[in-house]
């Protein structure tokens, strides 16, 4: 089942069910179409970091905000793009609406080679 309010864009913290101990976390945005979310047991997902680096192609920078929930001046990197299990979603901690979603996009169909 779909966790509430997870849709493209979703910036989600995810955790690793199988380990043992204190689960990894990571922040990711969901990429996946909204169509299959609910039907699909994975998502696609652009991981986050606060490892910024310079590479403004695939490497999108992000600043926090109300909306997003990020902690911190962050990167999508869009480079690493991961499948993760629908179960591994531990929160939706915001989203990526307007000009961020729409630099996300453009980043992965430039890196993808989709246009």
């Amino acid at each position: 089942m779909t966790p509430p309010l997870l849709r493209r864009g979703s910036v989600v913290r995810l955790g690793n069910p199988i380990a043992s101990g204190d689960p990894q976390r990571l922040l990711a945005v969901v990429v996946q179409a909204d169509r299959w979310l609910a039907s699909h047991p994975s998502i696609c997902c652009c991981p986050i970091t606060s490892r910024l680096v310079a590479a403004p192609l695939f490497r999108l920078s992000l600043e926090p905000s109300l909306a997003n929930g990020l902690p911190s001046s962050s990167q999508l990197m869009v480079d690493k793009l991961f499948t993760a299990a629908q179960q591994q979603v531990r929160q939706v901690v915001g989203v990526l609406e307007g000009q961020e979603l729409a630099l996300l996009e453009r980043a992965l169909r430039q890196w993808l080679e989709l246009a």
